[in-house]
């Protein structure tokens, strides 16, 4: 009798915990702040995000694109200035560029960079 209220007892306690519990928050992959691992994150989300616009190819998607760009204090890419004589590529360079995220900048607006992103058909 002793056995089974203690069983009885033990796993009401068991169900009390597994519904009441609240499982852990994804863990967060950590991110350097150092200049230099913040620059291989920005080269590494460039080379990521912008690419050849492959299903533009009905477009004429060539051409050249010099941009001006700062990161700022949340890690996102904010566009001085971008020209081109393409406007479409222009725009979807823009488009790009606003997808990165190296994740927090705790010293705020990071140095501005200057890129030129030069689009060519494969043959």
């Amino acid at each position: 009798m002793k056995t089974t209220i203690l069983r009885t007892a033990l796993m009401f306690a068991a169900t009390a915990t597994f519904l009441f519990s609240t499982a852990a928050e994804p863990a967060t992959p950590l991110r350097s702040t150092s200049p230099k691992a913040m620059e291989r994150e920005l080269d590494r989300q460039i080379d990521k995000y912008v690419t050849y616009p492959l299903l533009q190819r009905s477009q004429r998607m060539d051409g050249e694109v010099l941009v001006s760009f700062v990161i700022n204090a949340e890690g996102k890419v904010k566009v001085i200035s971008a020209r081109s004589k393409n406007n479409e590529l222009c725009e979807y360079v823009i488009s790009m560029l606003n997808k990165i995220d190296i994740g927090d900048n705790p010293d705020g607006t990071w140095k501005t960079t200057h890129m030129r992103f030069k689009f060519r058909p494969e043959v």
